[in-house]
């Protein structure tokens, strides 16, 4: 028997690449069923015929690795320090892994980097094996929006990483998120009830989803009251800490004196709490606070924050809910849902009507 004939056993990728004289890679992807095509027509019989002369077994834990198990379900997070300290993400991975009990789905996180501008590529590489996928790391582009349905399994996106200007009914993929607008537009109708003229608002970035529905909430309160939208009150900062304080060093810079100032997140108005404090200005007396999410800040800061409660929790077990059914019945639930959870005002002692003088 010739040496092409005789089986061997243990027969590596590693020996298949030696003997035909090219990478372990290359026989790797001719041989497994995903990746086949990228290797030549003529490349892969002859390592198909070797493989099949040296009796090659795949390895268990390789082919486990290599097909995909439909109860498995890749959370996608961002690839920076902030995302293991985040109360936003900590609190939706804890609604994940609730719902993905009752599913019986196991849960896989991976990271995004997002300073890697091919992130289809890397999202084909950590989702590797998933059944579905629940992104919400860095915002998408319009375009990477549409190529995820090139992935070929249920997706789901969090509405925070969704581009501002799209259509949601005009994608393929589901998505969770909540009411932002009407978040917004309900908590600066209260301060216009007190009797609030002159509000601002210290808004995320600019360009991202979130505080473009919240700036719109805005808008449409005031519009509504028929008060005028001053340039200067709008203010794009970071969601942070230190984009508090630089809101408000913008706003004191112009002409616009607020009585009242709404804020992108909690952590920017515990900004402004701060930043106010230092100027030697009451809260609320002077100028009213208020925030969005309901973080584990806002009851403990001072004075505690009014805001806007958010069902981060809701969100994860949502998401989980949509991914799972669709796992298990993809036929039934081919078409892409939208859910937008409902947000309601938590108040507190942050906010109170305008001084007399300040009125009008």
């Amino acid at each position: 028997m010739s040496e092409n004939q005789q089986p061997l056993v243990g027969t590596r990728l590693q020996d298949i690449a030696e003997k035909l004289k090219i990478s372990a890679s290359t026989v790797s992807r001719a041989l497994g069923e995903e990746t086949s095509k990228r290797v030549s027509a003529e490349l892969r019989a002859k390592i198909v015929e070797a493989a099949r002369a040296m009796n090659y077994v795949p390895h268990p834990a390789a082919q486990l690795l290599r097909k995909p198990r439909t109860h498995l379900i890749t959370a996608l997070l961002p690839l920076q320090l902030e995302s293991f300290a985040s109360e936003y993400f900590g609190t939706i991975l804890s609604g994940v892994v609730g719902a993905s009990r009752e599913w019986e789905t196991e849960i896989r996180v991976a990271l995004i980097d997002p300073n890697d501008q091919d992130v289809m590529q890397q999202m084909r590489h950590v989702a590797a094996g998933a059944g579905g996928i629940l992104y919400m790391a860095n915002p998408l582009s319009v375009r990477q929006l549409v190529r995820l349905e090139d992935l070929a399994r249920p997706i789901v996106v969090m509405g925070s990483s969704m581009p501002p200007q799209i259509d949601l009914d005009e994608i393929g993929v589901s998505t969770v998120s909540v009411n932002n607008q009407m978040g917004v537009y309900d908590i600066t109708r209260m301060l216009l009830k007190l009797g609030h003229r002159r509000v601002a608002i210290i808004n995320g970035p600019d360009g991202l989803r979130d505080p473009a529905e919240r700036q719109k909430g805005f808008v449409r309160a005031m519009t509504e009251a028929r008060i005028p939208v001053d340039h200067s009150a709008i203010v794009h900062v970071p969601f942070a800490f230190e984009g508090g304080l630089r809101g408000w060093e913008q706003i004191k810079q112009s002409s616009y004196r607020p009585t009242a100032v709404v804020c992108g997140n909690d952590e920017i108005a515990v900004g402004l709490l701060e930043a106010l404090t230092k100027d030697k200005i009451e809260c609320p007396r002077e100028v009213s606070v208020v925030g969005f999410d309901d973080s584990r800040l806002a009851p403990r800061v001072y004075p505690p924050l009014t805001t806007v409660r958010q069902p981060t929790a809701e969100m994860g077990r949502g998401a989980v809910e949509l991914l799972a059914s669709r796992i298990r019945n993809p036929v039934a639930h081919s078409g892409a849902e939208h859910r937008v959870f409902p947000v309601e005002v938590v108040s507190r002692r942050s906010v109170a009507p305008p001084m007399a003088q300040a009125r009008g």
